[in-house]
């Protein structure tokens, strides 16, 4: 060597190089809550490029636009017992929307990200407040929340959702999917 220090031996990317997924996922919340907090008048089209932006700069996957708005705008202490009375979810409709975009794999994890949700506020009775109130405003698809019903863990069910936790919430849920059946039982009989 030529005199020069050779300092390459701490530039390897062995244990993904400092990057912690977490604490990226964390961050695009907290940008997006402060966002949301700073524009609360903020056209749908600028709220889903600030998320695809926060999600893309954070080096995240696109599934994880739908979970960096979910945990941006529903909070744990906001879902409480009665905040279906209030309309919440209503307002966010139009930004999961636009995010899912008709999609039943981007759905499906708004349903992950719904699970992960209740899991934080130890909370499983919300989930099924949850589903229903965005399945009536046609943000959640009935054959999407079928096909969660029948399936157990799957590729879109967090980590940090354990079976237990997921058989709660699907408990909560089950009278929601036995609706959805039985409406769609109807509907095939009817034709």
């Amino acid at each position: 060597m030529n005199g020069l220090v050779d300092d390459t031996e701490d530039l390897s990317l062995d244990d993904n190089a400092g990057l912690d997924d977490a604490g990226v996922m964390d961050s695009a919340i907290a940008a997006t809550t402060k966002f949301l907090k700073e524009n609360p008048d903020a056209p749908v089209k600028d709220i889903v490029e600030y998320v695809v932006n926060q999600q893309m700069a954070s080096a995240l996957l696109s599934k994880d636009k739908i979970h960096i708005y979910i945990r941006s705008v529903l909070k744990p202490q906001d879902v409480t017992p009665d905040f279906f009375k209030k309309g919440t979810i209503k307002k966010y409709v139009p930004v999961i929307r636009a995010i899912t975009n008709n999609s039943t794999i981007m759905e499906r994890h708004l349903i992950g990200a719904l699970e992960g949700l209740c899991l934080n506020m130890d909370n499983t009775k919300a989930f099924a407040v949850l589903i229903k109130q965005l399945y009536e405003q046609d943000a959640l698809e009935e054959d999407t929340i079928l096909e969660w019903a029948a399936e157990g863990r799957s590729e879109y069910t967090l980590e940090a959702v354990d079976e237990e936790t997921r058989a709660a919430l699907r408990a909560e849920a089950e009278p929601i999917v036995a609706w959805l059946q039985e409406d769609d039982d109807d509907d095939s009989d009817g034709q």
